[in-house]
C-alpha cells in the first residue's frame, strides 16, 4: 500500500513540474484604471486598435474556414510587447464609449514596482 501511495506521490510531483506557461500567459489583462493605480507605467504597446472584425483563415488540410479576430492578433502582439518591456499587466484603455476602440498600455505591478511621487513643500 505504501508503494502505491509513494508512486502516486512521485507521479503527481513530476506532472506538476511538467507545465511551464508561456511568458505571455503570465501577463494579466485588465480594463480598469483601478487595477493598475499602484503600478509603474512602462509604455504604450499598441496604437488605437479596433476590437471588431475578423480575418478568415483557411485550413487547407481540412477545407475549413476559421474566423480569427483581428483584435485577437492585436492582443497577442500587445502581450508580446508587454513581456518585452518587463510588464506584468496589460491595460486595455477604452478609447470609444462602446469599447470598439482600445489602446494597450504595459504596466509592471507587484514586487519591483516603483511609484513616482511628487513632493510639494510649502515655503515658510
Amino acid at each position: 500500500m505504501q508503494r502505491v501511495f509513494l508512486a502516486s506521490l512521485v507521479a503527481l510531483a513530476a506532472s506538476a513540474c511538467a507545465y511551464r506557461p508561456e511568458p505571455t500567459e503570465l501577463v494579466k489583462i485588465v480594463d480598469s484604471p483601478a487595477d493598475i493605480r499602484a503600478c509603474t507605467r512602462l509604455g504604450e504597446v499598441s496604437p488605437v486598435t479596433p476590437t471588431t472584425g475578423t480575418h478568415a483563415q483557411v485550413n487547407v488540410a481540412f477545407g475549413v474556414t476559421v474566423g480569427r479576430s483581428t483584435f485577437g492578433r492585436a492582443t497577442d502582439d500587445m502581450l508580446q510587447a508587454t513581456v518585452a518591456l518587463g510588464g506584468t499587466h496589460l491595460y486595455l484603455q477604452q478609447v470609444s464609449q462602446d469599447w470598439s476602440l482600445v489602446r494597450g498600455i504595459a504596466y509592471r505591478c507587484g514586487r519591483g514596482t516603483v511609484r513616482q511621487q511628487t513632493v510639494i513643500r510649502a515655503k515658510g
